[in-house]
């Protein structure tokens, strides 16, 4: 079995506080998890707005799967009236979800 994973990579994975925190305006996170289903909650106090995902088990243990639900998410919050910017974000590394 071949693996997707580069070991060097890692190293600059950022956490899913950093990359949320470092928009401007920031957004608020809270990820539980609910067996093996992670529940991600994003939050603009300013405007405020709340979106929200259920992500499975193998959408963030995948890297990429997983900035793709947060780059929905943070643009489904901008519908909603947040001004967060729609970027290119740092590849998140899901171990680092709290």
């Amino acid at each position: 079995p071949s693996s997707h994973a580069q070991p060097h990579s890692e190293a600059h994975m950022a956490s899913i506080e950093a990359v949320l925190a470092g928009l401007d305006p920031p957004l608020k996170h809270l990820c539980e998890m609910h067996g093996d289903t992670l529940h991600l909650t994003l939050t603009d106090p300013s405007v405020p707005a709340t979106v929200k995902r259920e992500v499975a088990k193998h959408e963030y243990k995948d890297t990429v799967s997983f900035q793709l639900v947060v780059l929905y998410a943070i643009n489904e919050i901008r519908r909603k009236g947040s001004h967060a910017p729609l970027e290119v974000i740092p590849v998140i590394d899901p171990l680092q979800m709290q």
